[in-house]
């Protein structure tokens, strides 16, 4: 294949021109047709160069479309969260400047011929190309596109009708004007990265069809608005059939509403949709249309007439080994788990999807809010960390922008408004206000009047239909709920505004409008690493304050990027894993599920805490509230287990009203835990039968701990050599454990520290990482104060201390035997003087055993992960797991794997008898792992962690809370582990054979 030299002239930096974009044709609708398309996705020749001009492009080598060259071995990938990746120099961007060259012989089938004779058009779709790109074919300049994901398409016909074959070539540069516009928090990368095609257009086709399917919720019936146009914008007479509604009209050029009687309405709950047919004499489009009405009453946000809550989602395109381009099942896979998690609704953060992403959604059931390609977080703070360093240039206030602007929102919106799906349109995030976004939000309602607008930076929501925020706390978001806000709310506002470069308007502080509209979180519970917590208490408001809609959990996925890491281990890489000078690190690591798209244990807790089934379980009986908008609970069964769920019973469970809440009686508790689920009774698209919704359990912690009751002392301490025999176990001559019958321990002893989670890490506001490594809590020292052995109880007093510092812990251990069994009696007091707004970060007793005892058996809270404030859906059970399968592989390694409530655990290996079986008759947290927390600590990637030969037994009677503080809110009081004396009790012995 041979390839054109093209070089840009000097003068024509193109990359740089705004308004952006050349040669487009205005934006439309994403249409099924039956019209040609011949897709030009495949292998194409790739020239990678350092300038936009061409002028060193490389040597040629062939290249995936759709995809990014950077993950194709061109170049590399950068993380950035906020600041630009090259200097704030708008419109202009350095010259060195990341290009790709992309070329590939193209041949319109002989049969498209007689078409175009007749006065069609052929036109080249690009579906998403990051950042700009230049096109050519046989050397003929065809445009330039603008906006990196959003469709452009070129009339090319004059081009491709000729003898062929042709040489199609685009140029894409990495930085552009457009960069200014899309500074989102992922990563940085180019390329064609979604799919390209040329498509047939007959004369008097249907270039572009607008439909609104209304349901009056009243009378139950439906109308349908349609209207079609042709390629230069004429309207066209259609005939439009509704075949599931024996509906067959004919609408004029101006178009026209059907009436068509009883529908079933369109919801996330009852996703039914209508195939529609709309044909002109030369084409027939057909779309798939769901009947609902969207509307905001005052300050409820209602679907079909009802409240609805968000139980939602912000969702990124990302894929571990391609990035931003979509594999053909992620759209279907991540519905597919949204679904299956109680995930009503998602936000297209920060950009159209892939258009697949909303068909699913239409075809599962997920409200949307569609947001444009916009975000220029790097003008209100910089590298230097000042505030609104960008405030005169800000494109939300700037005339050089306001075109491209409106044009990006037109486009986006016209694109997807056909899908009943979309609830809401988004114009960006995070790019400020002023007067081109408030055009932007009229430019949305005059392509679009029927759905309402939000955009969070309107703080005060003066031009948007829905307030909304990112990471309130609970107590400013309860503030909301009362519309009482408080005068540190209103101060908070204020800063907020005066951050992005805006002066506020006193008189709109003082009386909101925001407060007599709809609110939503657009995002909250920040779900980086182990966290979000508190997700319960986040809806407890939504259940308690009718105006409080929920909202967008950040985010749906890890960004992580399949590489290695120099010492070849395989890891998903972040910021700074590929050479990157500025980045931000793992950031780009905070979604519900792991890169890979394993579901880590914060999507089991949002799926609980999202439930549309409030479910309780308290001695005797179940509470179970209707939280649907439209559905009894007919299509669900309860089954309860009174065995720590080795065996289920059904129980009945009332068709509830939405709304209508119940208790049903349960029967008498057997081993002082009783559990209740919810199933389906059938599959619902891609949720399956047998699914649980929602399950809870109550225990009952006397009756527990009756049966777990540690033994009373019976073989007396003595002396063995230097150190101490005491039943099974061997304590050295400082007091520690370091045998049990016939197993070596190690590493004995009172617990304080845990590998930070990232919640707590340095660039947090609280950063307690930092505050306990200055004290050196992750490397404290013991100092032996006492040895007694009396009344068959050998005591051990201990001080903890700390370098550097007078800080520390008293700690005593009491140990006693039966002659069978080890118990140990443990008081932790911290230092008296210990600061009142620094916690501990667990409170806690680890050893380490042999390394093949790597299978785990434990009756507790399960089978996922719970720290203080998470694990919502675990319940009290009887589990099993090897230690591997215990590990939470998250991509920066940290504290993971805590299982809640243990009163009784066997770690055992292969071999019979050989093992640890622990007691707890209190019920403790309990982690087992193949490595230390010092080696969680250490490493940096997941993939770089190896089991060390040892088994990590930690019990934990107290820990501190993991928050959202990596851009939410700290811990909620209740879960923040204070400075205050600890005690807890535990029986260490040998399994029972």
């Amino acid at each position: 294949m041979t390839t054109a030299a093209l070089t840009t002239p000097a003068h024509d930096r193109w990359w740089e021109a705004l308004p952006a974009g050349r040669g487009r044709l205005r934006g439309r609708a994403h249409l099924s047709s039956d019209a040609p398309v011949l897709s030009l996705d495949g292998t194409w020749d790739f020239r990678h160069g350092m300038r936009a001009d061409g002028s060193d492009l490389g040597t040629v080598s062939p290249i995936t479309v759709p995809g990014l060259w950077q993950l194709q071995g061109h170049g590399a990938p950068q993380y950035t969260n906020i600041v630009y990746p090259i200097p704030r120099d708008v419109p202009h961007v350095p010259d060195e400047n990341p290009t790709g060259h992309y070329s590939r012989l193209v041949e319109t089938p002989e049969e498209w011929a007689a078409t175009v004779a007749d006065g069609g058009r052929v036109l080249l779709r690009l579906q998403g190309v990051d950042s700009a790109a230049k096109i050519w074919i046989d050397g003929a300049a065809v445009g330039v596109t603008a906006g990196s994901r959003l469709t452009q398409e070129f009339d090319v016909t004059d081009l491709v009708t000729a003898e062929g074959p042709h040489l199609l070539e685009v140029r894409v540069v990495q930085w552009s004007a457009n960069t200014y516009l899309e500074d989102q928090d992922m990563w940085w990368a180019s390329g064609i990265f979604r799919s390209v095609d040329l498509l047939l257009r007959p004369a008097g086709g249907i270039h572009d069809l607008v439909t609104h399917a209304d349901f009056d919720p009243a009378s139950g019936t439906g109308s349908l608005a349609v209207r079609a146009c042709g390629i230069t914008g004429e309207g066209l007479a259609v005939r439009v059939e509704i075949p599931r509604l024996g509906i067959a009209a004919d609408l004029p050029a101006e178009g026209g509403v059907l009436e068509v009687g009883a529908v079933e309405p369109w919801s996330a709950e009852t996703p039914a949709l209508y195939e529609v047919r709309v044909a002109s004499a030369a084409e027939t489009v057909r779309l798939r249309t769901g009947f609902r009405r969207v509307e905001v009453d005052g300050d409820i946000f209602r679907v079909n007439g009802e409240r609805i809550v968000f139980r939602g989602v912000n969702r990124h395109e990302a894929d571990p080994r391609v990035g931003r381009t979509q594999h053909p099942g992620n759209q279907d896979l991540d519905v597919a788990l949204m679904k299956r998690h109680n995930i009503n609704a998602v936000r297209t953060s920060h950009y159209p999807p892939h258009q697949r992403f909303l068909e699913v959604c239409d075809e599962a059931g997920l409200y949307v809010i569609c947001e444009g390609d916009f975000e220029a977080h790097g003008f209100h703070l910089d590298i230097t960390g000042e505030d609104a360093t960008g405030a005169a240039e800000r494109p939300a206030a700037s005339e050089l922008f306001r075109e491209s602007l409106i044009e990006r929102t037109d486009r986006f919106v016209r694109r997807d408004l056909n899908h009943p799906s979309i609830v809401l349109w988004s114009i960006g995030n995070e790019a400020s206000t002023g007067p081109v976004t408030d055009a932007m939000i009229e430019r949305v309602r005059a392509v679009d009047p029927t759905r309402p607008v939000i955009y969070e930076q309107d703080y005060l929501a003066e031009n948007v239909d829905v307030f909304s925020l990112m990471y309130p706390t609970h107590a400013e978001s309860e503030e909301i709920g009362r519309k009482d806000l408080s005068e540190p709310t209103r101060a908070k506002l204020r800063a907020m505004l005066e951050h992005l470069g805006v002066t506020p308007d006193e008189a709109l502080l003082a009386e909101p409008p925001a407060l007599s509209k709809p609110f939503l979180w657009i995002e909250y519970a920040h779900a980086m690493g182990n966290g979000a917590g508190s997700l319960k208490e986040y809806m407890d408001l939504v259940h308690r304050y009718p105006s409080l809609h929920g909202g967008f959990i950040w985010e749906w996925i890890d960004h992580g990027l399949s590489t290695r890491d120099a010492e070849g281990n395989e890891i998903f890489g972040y910021g700074g894993d590929f050479g990157e000078r500025l980045h931000d690190a793992n950031f780009v690591a905070d979604g519900l599920v792991l890169p890979d798209r394993t579901p880590s244990p914060a999507l089991h807790d949002a799926a609980h805490h999202y439930s549309p089934v409030g479910l309780e379980v308290e001695h005797g009986a179940a509470r179970v509230v209707n939280r649907y908008a439209f559905r009894d609970l007919a299509h669900l069964r309860a089954e309860v287990s009174v065995d720590d769920q080795r065996s289920w019973t059904p129980l009945t469970l009332p068709e509830l009203a939405p709304g209508d809440s119940a208790e049903i009686p349960l029967p008498a508790l057997a081993d002082g835990a009783v559990t209740v689920r919810l199933l389906t009774r059938e599959a619902e698209g891609p949720v399956p039968a047998g699914h649980a919704v929602v399950a809870a359990s109550h225990v009952d912690a006397g009756r527990l701990a009756e049966q777990f009751t540690l033994p009373a002392p019976a073989a007396a301490p003595a002396k063995e050599g230097r150190g101490w025999r005491i039943g099974p176990a061997l304590l050295d001559d400082l007091g520690r454990l370091v045998r049990l019958g016939e197993l070596d321990i190690a590493d004995a002893g009172v617990d304080l520290w845990r590998a930070p989670v990232d919640n707590e890490r340095a660039f947090t506001q609280v950063a307690l990482e930092t505050r306990w490594r200055r004290i050196g809590l992750d490397a404290a020292r013991s100092r032996l104060v006492s040895i007694t052995a009396r009344d068959g109880v050998l005591e051990v007093t201990r001080r903890l201390g700390l370098d550097g510092t007078a800080l520390g812990a008293d700690v005593r251990e009491r140990y006693s035997s039966d002659g069978t069994a080890l118990v140990l009696e443990v008081e932790v007091a911290p230092s008296a003087s210990w600061p009142e707004d620094l916690p501990l970060p667990r409170v806690g007793w680890t050893l380490s055993a042999p390394g093949d005892l790597d299978m785990v058996g434990y009756l507790g809270f399960g089978p996922h992960e719970s720290y203080p404030d998470t694990g919502g859906g675990t319940t009290f059970g009887a589990w099993a797991a090897t230690v591997e399968d215990l590990q939470v592989p998250y991509v920066l390694p940290q504290e993971n794997g805590n299982r809640a409530g243990v009163v009784s655990a066997h770690v055992r290996g292969e071999a019979p008898g050989r093992g640890l079986h622990l007691r707890m008759p209190e019920g403790l947290g309990l982690a087992v792992r193949p490595w230390s927390s010092a080696e969680l600590d250490r490493r940096a990637h997941d993939g770089a962690l190896r089991p060390d030969g040892r088994t990590w037994v930690t019990v934990s009677a107290a820990l501190h809370g993991v928050g959202s503080a990596a851009c939410g809110p700290v811990p909620l009081p209740q879960y923040v582990l204070g400075a205050r004396p600890v005690s807890f009790r535990l029986a260490l012995s040998a399994p029972e054979s």
